[in-house]
């Protein structure tokens, strides 16, 4: 992930923390070799770059930068099965840059 992705991760995770969420991320860490040398490579759980959750409701959200990146994450999101409950939801963050709030997207 570049440098600005990271960015926005670290920022959504704490638009979260400020509204009193617990936050992580959900990535697993893969190692592949490759002509003698190792290569580590980030790979998201259940398409998300993080997981929130506070006393009523967990979301799994996947941070973009503008909104000519999320057709690939609304795709897997709305292919992803979930439980049917109101508590349960899938979000795709998008900020733009200077931005103090977010634009959410609810993915059913």
């Amino acid at each position: 992930m570049t440098n600005k992705g990271n960015y926005y991760k670290r920022k959504t995770k704490q638009y979260f923390k400020d509204l009193g969420y617990d936050v992580e991320y959900i990535e697993k860490l893969q190692r592949i070799y490759s002509k003698g040398k190792i290569i580590f490579i980030k790979r998201d759980l259940f398409f998300s770059d993080g997981l929130s959750i506070n006393d009523d409701e967990i979301i799994f959200w996947q941070s973009k930068l503008n909104k000519k990146n999320i057709a690939d994450a609304f795709k897997k999101y709305s292919e992803m099965k979930m439980p049917k409950c109101k508590q349960i939801k899938k979000w795709i963050i998008v900020w733009t840059p200077r931005a103090r709030e977010p634009e959410i997207i609810n993915v059913k």
